[in-house]
């Protein structure tokens, strides 16, 4: 008799796995951030701009390739780790027209440290920066 309270739970449980929490990047400590000593402006020497919707669409394409918190399997060589950082690709953008932005995704020529070329290491995307959508993915 006990266990027709705990019955309901068992139909709204399951439910909870459709929530999903929007990922937040990892803070340094305080002591450690405290540390950090600000310029009054980034220096001009290899400074950036990449305009908003470049930047999403980006975004957009890096979590399609290679989503945030993957992991290597267990036991992965120190290839098969290097192949899942983010920072083993480059990315090449260029706007289109009709609010299209092309982005290419290739593995680093220094990365990874790998015997004979690299084949097959990334994909080129169609994303929509209108509607925030991949149009199309060539692989």
């Amino acid at each position: 008799m006990k266990y027709k309270a705990l019955l309901p739970l068992c139909f709204f449980l399951p439910g909870c796995a459709l929530f999903h929490w929007p990922f937040r990047p990892v803070h340094a400590p305080p002591e450690e951030a405290a540390q950090v000593q600000f310029p009054p402006e980034i220096p001009a020497e290899g400074r950036l701009t990449i305009r908003g919707p470049m930047a999403a669409a980006i975004q957009l394409a890096m979590d399609d390739f290679l989503p945030r918190g993957v992991k290597p399997h267990a036991g992965a060589d120190p290839v098969e780790v290097c192949l899942y950082q983010r920072e083993s690709y480059d990315i090449f953008a260029a706007p289109e027209a009709d609010g299209r932005v092309l982005v290419e995704i290739a593995l680093a020529p220094e990365a990874c440290k790998m015997d004979g070329p690299v084949l097959d290491m990334g994909a080129t995307y169609a994303i929509d920066v209108k509607g925030w959508r991949i149009l199309a993915v060539k692989r």
